[in-house]
């Protein structure tokens, strides 16, 4: 059961199941923690697919409405921002969640190139 907490969350299924197991252990959160927390490492994980390894680091922006990609320095390196007459990534992810893995999964290979 606790093993399905290191598991990204790819629906709004998944992200109740685990707020569920959190609250049920102990750990009470909020779904849209838990839907920010998988689009940030569902993100990091694609980056980390398309480079055959992890050399970026993804982490949201201030206002939760763009993924940052910081490079080994520190620096700014890129960013996934929906499309200006899109909603958010969180909003979108709760309304249909592959859209958002596959948009960002484009996202992913406009910032590397691949």
């Amino acid at each position: 059961m606790m093993s399905d907490l290191n598991r990204i969350p790819e629906s709004m299924t998944e992200v109740m199941d685990q707020v569920d197991q959190m609250t049920r252990a102990g750990f009470p959160v909020k779904v849209d923690d838990v839907v920010k927390e998988a689009l940030k490492n569902g993100f990091q994980s694609l980056l980390d697919e398309r480079m055959d390894g992890h050399y970026y680091s993804v982490h949201w922006d201030s206002a939760f409405e763009a993924l940052d990609v910081f490079g080994s320095g520190e620096e700014l390196v890129g960013q996934a921002k929906p499309a200006p007459d899109q909603d958010s990534w969180i909003t979108q992810f709760k309304t249909n969640a592959d859209v958002v893995w596959f948009n960002l999964d484009r996202a992913a290979g406009k910032l590397i190139g691949r």
